[in-house]
């Protein structure tokens, strides 16, 4: 099982989307693919009469980003194997369990992959927030990454103004840590480009010559992975 862990270099970058792009470009090649969003904040309680969620039932939280990787993979398993810790305040996560006087299961973050083995060919990682944002008290998402030595970093940033110093201080951090970032998606922000929209790509290709970056513009959809 190939493992992809898609992260950002914040908040509201286009992971979701990126997530789910590569989910219906992988099933369009014939390929068994799995979603998993280990943790997720800022969940809405849904009752059982959703149309976009028919596994609802009473009173139960539930993540939009993981209905929508689910549904982009063909609905595999279920939405508990895509998204089995899930908090309602729109907060990091540890900080979201501790609001509601839990704590984020640390053991069940790496372990929920298991439940994808031998269904899927290819599994499809969703972290919360950024690359180094929290997941639990003592764990952020290159964290997480690290536990799955084969897995493949995907980093995506929007392409607007300031994306130049997120990237930059994102993959620079993340090789202090030994990680390498395989690919770079940059997402446009909205249907119009700010003025840095059409630089940002080749600034950053100056500064990081051996990063893999693809430009995403908004609404694209692409037939095929670059694997």
């Amino acid at each position: 099982m190939k493992i992809v862990f898609v992260s950002g270099t914040g908040t509201e970058v286009g992971k979701t989307y990126v997530a789910q792009q590569l989910a219906v470009a992988r099933r369009d090649a014939g390929l068994r693919v799995g979603v998993y969003k280990p943790v997720a904040s800022g969940c809405i309680r849904q009752g059982g009469n959703s149309e976009a969620n028919s596994t609802t039932v009473g009173d139960e939280l539930v993540s939009a980003d993981a209905i929508a990787l689910w549904e982009a993979a063909g609905c595999p398993l279920d939405l508990d194997a895509v998204c089995p810790q899930r908090f309602e305040a729109a907060v990091a996560p540890d900080e979201a369990a501790r609001r509601s006087g839990q704590q984020v299961d640390v053991s069940q973050l790496a372990r929920g992959v298991d439940r994808w083995r031998g269904h899927c060919d290819t599994l499809i990682i969703e972290g919360a927030g950024g690359l180094l944002s929290p997941l639990a008290e003592d764990l952020l998402n290159i964290d997480l990454f690290r536990m799955f030595p084969d897995a493949e970093l995907y980093l995506v940033a929007a392409n607007r103004l300031g994306v130049i110093h997120e990237v930059l201080a994102t993959c620079r951090a993340a090789a202090f840590s030994q990680v390498t970032v395989d690919r770079l998606y940059l997402s446009a922000s909205g249907p119009t480009a700010d003025d840095s929209g059409h630089s940002n790509a080749a600034q950053i290709r100056h500064w990081l010559p051996e990063l893999d970056v693809c430009e995403l513009s908004w609404g694209q959809r692409w037939a095929e992975d670059r694997d």
